[in-house]
């Protein structure tokens, strides 16, 4: 499992972060300082860059996408955008593909991104560290490959910024050559939070 973090305030008066730009990124529901996205993203936060990320998790036990979203916008509300700012829901299709459909149209009409992982974010964390072969049908399926990889890393006791960071630019490429873009979201294994942290590299 993810190490815990202690939550960061976000600031945009960071000196050596010129024209810093925000990127929001709406969470399926959980504590904000413990889920296993709400964390990844936090690994970012570390770096000098112009972009920084706030994670806005749903509350707890609301983790359909259509909950995600009413969530997410109206906390946006509470913040005005700045020209070069960016909004992205992150949600998995594992048991909500059926409401996928019409978040997605919401979602463009909002003018917010969506980044969908198949079967779950945790997909995502795999193509870290392989590229299955096999098709995963549920989440429990990719947990039960992707846990005792990160139970064995030599790097799990320094933290997941020193798990995930190196190699990321690797799971960009992987989720890339698995994405077909004329797709909604992934319909097979894999996962458009990539498209996300693609941004952050073109920022550095």
């Amino acid at each position: 499992m993810l190490n815990r973090r202690k939550k960061r305030s976000l600031d945009r008066s960071i000196p050596h972060h010129r024209d810093t730009n925000i990127i929001f990124v709406g969470i399926e529901g959980g504590d904000g300082q413990t889920s296993k996205e709400a964390q990844y993203f936090d690994i970012f936060k570390e770096q000098d860059i112009r972009f920084q990320f706030k994670v806005i998790p749903c509350d707890e036990h609301r983790s359909s996408p259509d909950q995600v979203l009413e969530h997410l916008k109206s906390e946006l509300e509470k913040e005005p955008l700045q020209d070069g700012d960016e909004t992205w829901m992150v949600v998995d299709v594992d048991k909500y593909e059926p409401h996928l459909s019409k978040a997605a149209q919401e979602c463009m009409d909002a003018g917010i991104d969506l980044a969908v992982s198949n079967p779950c974010f945790e997909f995502w964390l795999l193509l870290h560290y392989q590229d299955p072969d096999d098709q995963l049908q549920s989440c429990n399926d990719v947990k039960r490959i992707l846990n005792p990889i990160i139970d064995s890393d030599p790097k799990n006791s320094e933290g997941h910024s020193a798990m995930f960071f190196d190699k990321a630019e690797t799971a960009i490429e992987r989720a890339k050559q698995r994405d077909n873009l004329e797709e909604r979201w992934p319909n097979e294994n894999g996962s458009r939070v990539y498209q996300i942290i693609e941004r952050f590299f073109e920022g550095q």
